[in-house]
């Protein structure tokens, strides 16, 4: 009897020790404090953002922030927009900057009835080297 009581607590103790951990982890995931976000080389902030008016004016932003290594930067922005189960490029720009800082923002009219977001590849450069990352905005509804 002594060695199946002993058994059994060894069991429960191996069990506890690998369920613990993992709902730590979840807990400190599901708590808005605590974000994880990838670490990168060259890239310190990106971002992409879609907002539209009520009379379909989209006003689409991106910002790229890199840290004090890079040179320059650039941006591909696409404006999408949802329709047949597909997201559809509607609208391209290239942007670059020769700092470590790309804001850009521009306007496009759009039609009513469809979902649009804004897609934007960013890269940043110290000297021959390079850093590139796809960020993807909030959906909006026109």
């Amino acid at each position: 009897m002594k060695k199946k009581t002993i058994t059994l607590m060894l069991v429960m103790l191996l069990v506890s020790a690998y369920i613990n951990p993992v709902l730590a982890s979840t807990t400190e995931l599901n708590n808005d404090k605590n974000i994880i976000s990838p670490m990168y080389t060259y890239i310190s902030e990106a971002r992409s953002r879609l907002q539209i008016d009520s009379g379909g004016k989209a006003t689409v932003e991106t910002y790229l922030s890199g840290n004090s290594k890079v040179t320059s930067t650039k941006a591909t922005i696409r404006l999408q927009q949802y329709k047949g189960g597909n997201w559809t490029t509607i609208k391209t720009w290239n942007e670059r900057n020769n700092s470590r800082i790309l804001d850009f923002d521009d306007t496009y009219a759009v039609s009513s009835g469809y979902e649009y977001r804004v897609q934007s590849t960013v890269t940043a450069y110290s000297g021959s080297q390079s850093e590139s990352i796809t960020v993807t905005s909030n959906i909006q509804r026109y």
